[in-house]
């Protein structure tokens, strides 16, 4: 049936109001007009400032108040004290009707300070009901025997965004969070494979069914268009996929004409003896001719965690130690890169996620490792480039040294 052009034209009025409207509720699927959408990008603290050293907490925050009423929060998470503007945004989420779940490591419940003030993760339960904030049990992680390590924030929709996943090496605490410490974490926005398999996992944490061979169950690593994911824990006497990735590094070899060397470089928070596949790997490279340099935080009491430092020096490696007596901020994140020839193919590779290079962090705790393939219109050559520049900055702040600019953004 024809319309007249009046008529056709308040049926548009209507319609663009309608739209509108939608978008500032924050309809699922739409933008909201209050900042758009999320997008996939990566966030470092910076802990030589007050204001960096909250980029991870400040941003997991803004996703939450994000969160669309009838959408989904999932978090799983090893320590959770403090973060209290978290917390907050959490409760207030809930109460406009998004389905906040946590589950957390028995820890989350441990008081900190004089005051012994409740954790944010009693803040949170105490007010949204302890049906919906659980914790593993006492004396094991939710899957594996020992700790649930993992930090990661799904969002069904946030901010008009659909499935967007966090990983990220900090937890919800002054140590090993929010403060002085190194710290990175990666947004997926629209990452439909990797939240379903994140999800998935979460799944099984709140379960909490030991299983000693999860990294096998969910079938090594889950690929997506984003990234792959590792799952852990791993069974004992088999292979480890952080040296088995190492022993694919040619480290001498020709691209376009010239000799060229690849280059890897390690953080993590703690590296101890019983890893002897990844010593032994990043070792060979070293000697033969790889550049190697690895940042680590080690305890001096520790044995089994400073023998690793002269094993790694004597075969070549750069080690950069960030422990109590060497540097005001100490080394959280727990990453991995390579730039060179990784089996027949020269390229760059980025790893990041929850696990130490520890006997725990492969075999007993419930951990994620997550390999970045792509953010947004970012390929492997630019995420690559971003955590390197992360890195130098570590470096020189750890030497003495100017901070490189820019901040890696």
């Amino acid at each position: 049936m024809l319309r007249s052009k009046g008529h056709r034209r308040g049926l548009a009025v209507m319609l663009a109001a309608v739209t509108a409207a939608g978008a500032v509720a924050g309809l699922p699927g739409t933008a909201s007009a209050a900042g758009g959408g999320v997008k996939s990008h990566i966030v470092f603290n910076n802990p030589l400032t007050p204001k960096g050293a909250k980029n991870i907490e400040n941003r997991i925050t803004k996703l939450v108040k994000g969160a669309r009423p009838g959408s989904k929060i999932r978090i799983s998470v090893f320590r959770f004290s403090n973060a209290y503007g978290i917390a907050d945004a959490l409760i207030a989420a809930s109460r406009r009707g998004v389905d906040v779940r946590i589950v957390a490591d028995k820890y989350s419940l441990q008081r900190w300070g004089p005051d012994y003030a409740p954790t944010g993760l009693e803040r949170v339960r105490d007010a949204i009901g302890g049906d919906k904030v659980i914790t593993c049990p006492q004396t094991r992680a939710c899957i594996g025997e020992k700790l649930n390590h993992t930090k990661f924030f799904l969002f069904s929709n946030t901010r008009g965004t659909r499935n967007v996943v966090v990983q990220t090496s900090q937890n919800l605490n002054a140590t090993g969070g929010t403060g002085t410490d190194w710290n990175d974490a990666v947004v997926l926005a629209n990452a439909t494979g990797t939240y379903n398999a994140y999800n998935r996992y979460f799944n099984d944490l709140w379960a909490r069914k030991p299983f000693a061979n999860y990294w096998k169950k969910r079938g090594g690593e889950v690929t997506s268009s984003e990234g792959n994911v590792q799952f852990f824990p791993k069974a004992r006497q088999t292979h480890d996929p952080v040296a088995r990735t190492l022993r694919e590094v040619k480290c001498v070899y020709t691209h376009k004409g010239k000799q060229r060397k690849s280059h890897i470089r390690i953080t993590t928070g703690k590296f101890n003896d019983k890893r002897r596949e990844v010593i032994s790997a990043l070792s060979s490279l070293a000697r033969k001719g790889c550049n190697v340099e690895v940042m680590l935080t080690v305890d001096p009491a520790d044995g089994g965690r400073t023998s690793v430092v002269g094993a790694l020096r004597g075969a070549g490696v750069k080690v950069y130690d960030f422990g109590a007596y060497t540097s005001p901020n100490i080394m959280h994140s727990k990453y991995t890169l390579i730039s060179g020839q990784r089996g027949t193919k020269v390229g760059k590779w980025v790893w990041t996620g929850s696990a130490n290079l520890t006997w725990g962090s492969l075999h007993q705790d419930d951990e994620a490792i997550l390999q970045i393939k792509r953010l947004g219109n970012l390929g492997p050559a630019k995420i690559h480039a971003k955590y390197a520049c992360n890195f130098a900055r570590a470096k020189a702040q750890f030497q003495g040294r100017p901070i490189p600019k820019p901040n890696c953004k």
